[in-house]
């Protein structure tokens, strides 16, 4: 076995209905070809979204198989790697969230699970392979970020060094699905375009008490402006792509490092060749000279965790760093500035009441009437590393051997840090009394891009009516 004819299959078992790419599996699948030398048609990224990945790995035939699951997807990793191993005597690799997160779930059907980042590792793995032609566990000791079985004991390698971001390849999105840059709907901005995503850190500097993939990224780093500049050159060049969102966990992080995003981007013509980008930004750093920064840059879209009503709820959750009159204040500011204000809120905290989570829908309404564009709301979910899992931990709800799809936010019968004087009915009745007032807001989106777009949208419902079908009847009408 050597780089030439070696192939890896690298699987994404998300699947949602906004159809976000598997841009993790990017980044690992653009490191192998670029820095590690495999060949370009040896690497797949398959996800669920477009693929039928079982069948995909049938007929891919890889020599290694690396999958990648948050939480509420690693049941569904388990039995792929269950029914792979059961027909093919090929190595299997675990990765994400979860797994790095809490590597005492990992189960006999991966041979090795990775920690963190990932790409220096399964460089050092596959190079392991190349020497021994297997992946043993007792060539596993001198490689950090690791947890792997010894007899059936779980073991656990010292951390890696993270990686400086920069000296990493551009990403190729060449490797995911052509359907990802069909051209769809974006209701924010009320245009038909091709979306395109674009990371330009990891990491976040706050730790809120529900959120794991800033402890998964363990500190914020940032990749330079010159190199955010050449992947959006890339996404423009190559896909089409004349709407950019933005993945990072907070990429509004300051007006200075916007302007130097800026400054990059008119070198390369950017902002002429897009309508708009869309990003997310924190309350208490919503300033008027940050508003103008994003303006500059076409962002049009700003999304915020606004999570609570309740200033005794939101303080718990933010650590004291944001506040409900922030919150207010920042989407004010949002809509005087003509941004499309988006945000997310969350119930069934940890001593959460029904009278806090009733502030919560006042301040639904507050969005409402000041100009709020789009705001969604889900059930508190304990993830593995977070305050939230220890505190799930404490009261019962969950465990290190669980069914993990059961930590799925959208689940608004089983919360799991729901206070125990508090009914499940009850708790129901007061999270769908939001949902109800969030629909009239994502009506208004809809109805908007409908008046903008009337022979694009027969288009695009002609193209895929079944797809177009789900996306409405979730919007609108699903609890």
């Amino acid at each position: 076995m050597n780089k030439n004819n070696f192939k890896i299959a690298l699987v994404s078992m998300q699947q949602d209905a906004e159809k976000d790419p598997p841009v993790g599996l990017v980044c690992l699948a653009t490191y192998l070809r670029d820095r590690v030398g495999l060949r370009n048609e040896n690497i797949k990224v398959f996800d669920k979204n477009y693929y039928d990945v079982e069948k995909e790995l049938i007929n891919f035939k890889p020599d290694m198989l690396g999958i990648t699951a948050m939480s509420v997807d690693y049941m569904k990793a388990i039995n792929l790697a269950r029914k792979i191993k059961s027909h093919y005597n090929i190595p299997i690799i675990l990765g994400g969230v979860h797994i790095s997160s809490l590597p005492e779930s990992l189960k006999d059907c991966f041979d090795v699970g990775v920690l963190g980042e990932g790409e220096e590792t399964l460089e050092e793995l596959i190079e392991i392979y190349f020497k021994y032609g297997k992946l043993d566990n007792k060539y596993f000791k001198e490689i950090k970020g690791i947890v792997y079985l010894d007899n059936k004991k779980t073991v656990i390698t010292g951390m890696r060094d993270l990686i400086e971001l920069d000296t990493l390849p551009l990403l190729d999105l060449n490797f995911i699905h052509k359907d990802y840059f069909k051209k769809e709907e974006i209701l924010g901005v009320s245009i038909v375009g091709i979306r395109g995503p674009l990371i330009s850190s990891r990491g976040c500097p706050y730790r809120c008490e529900f959120c794991a993939t800033t402890r998964f990224w363990r500190k914020m780093r940032l990749h330079s402006p010159e190199y955010t500049a050449r992947v959006a050159e890339k996404l423009i060049k190559e896909h089409n792509v004349d709407f950019i969102y933005i993945l990072d966990d907070l990429f509004s992080i300051s007006p200075t490092r916007l302007r130097e995003i800026k400054i990059e981007f008119e070198k390369r013509g950017i902002l002429d060749k897009i309508h708009a980008m869309a990003c997310t930004v924190r309350a208490n750093i919503m300033t008027e000279e940050l508003s103008e920064a994003m303006k500059e840059l076409k962002i049009k879209i700003i999304n915020f965790g606004f999570e609570s009503g309740s200033e005794r709820i939101l303080k718990y959750l933010k650590a004291g760093s944001v506040s409900v009159e922030m919150n207010q204040k920042a989407v004010l500011l949002g809509v005087k500035k003509g941004f499309k204000v988006y945000g997310s809120l969350m119930y069934g905290s940890p001593s959460e009441t029904i009278k806090d989570m009733k502030k919560t829908n006042n301040f639904i309404d507050f969005c409402a009437k000041n100009g709020a564009s789009n705001i969604w709301s889900f059930v508190a979910t304990p993830f593995p590393g977070t305050p939230f899992w220890d505190k799930a931990l404490e009261m019962g709800t969950v465990s290190n051997d669980m069914d993990f799809s059961l930590l799925d936010h959208h689940i608004s019968r089983r919360p799991l840090l729901l206070d125990k004087e508090i009914s499940f009915e009850d708790f129901e009745e007061v999270f769908l009394e939001g949902k109800k007032k969030l629909r009239k807001l994502r009506a208004k989106l809809i109805i908007d891009f409908l008046r903008n777009n009337k022979m694009n949208t027969i288009k695009l419902i002609s193209r895929d009516p079944r797809y177009y079908m789900k996306r409405v009847t979730k919007q609108l009408f699903k609890q």
